[in-house]
């Protein structure tokens, strides 16, 4: 299996992530993921941006499960392990595949699956 092709499942104790109300109302296809330190227990890091919010400081976000943006966008799957201090952009070719890209260093990162203790059993 390719890194491109890692399958999502539902991650267990993965806690809830801030994301773009763009993203949840519909209005924007979820483009930026930035991970930072988390502010409470339940709080894993992951801030999730629009395509679209030019702002994240004026952006409004939820918080909202990690695995109900693995069903909005199930690319998030293989960032998950990323630690506090990334900034990925989601980029989709034109044949529908998703790409990770470091913001800051300006190239494709490998797409991992998150640790053993976190994927749920079937």
């Amino acid at each position: 299996m390719s890194e491109n092709e890692i399958t999502a499942h539902p991650l267990k104790g993965a806690g809830a992530s801030l994301v773009s109300n763009t993203i949840l109302s519909g209005d924007g296809i979820l483009k930026y993921a930035i991970r930072e330190d988390s502010v409470a227990d339940s709080d894993n890091g992951w801030r999730f941006f629009a395509d679209d919010d030019n702002d994240p400081l004026a952006t409004e976000l939820t918080p909202i499960d990690f695995n109900l943006i693995l069903q909005i966008q199930p690319a998030v799957f293989g960032i998950f392990d990323y630690p506090a201090g990334t900034t990925l952009q989601l980029v989709i070719s034109d044949n529908g595949a998703a790409q990770w890209w470091d913001n800051d260093l300006a190239h494709p990162v490998k797409v991992r699956t998150p640790k053993l203790p976190f994927l749920e059993e079937d």
